[in-house]
């Protein structure tokens, strides 16, 4: 229940990234208002939007773990 899966999202500059999160993880970032991405190419940070949200709770629901 604790492994982390892996999520594909681009960054406001068009880049390409992947970010690690366990559902704890996700779930404690985001309802303490941490959960900010972060770009290694452009060094730019940003919050998720409703869709990237709902995305990454629709694959921990389909997570066997």
């Amino acid at each position: 229940m604790n492994d982390s899966l892996e999520f594909d999202i681009v960054c406001p500059n068009n880049h390409n990234q992947t970010v690690t999160f366990s559902q704890i993880e996700f779930e404690a970032a985001l309802n303490s208002d941490t959960l900010v991405f972060h770009c290694n190419t452009c060094d730019a940070n940003w919050p998720p939007s409703s869709e990237e949200i709902a995305k990454l709770r629709k694959h921990f629901s389909k997570d066997p773990g």
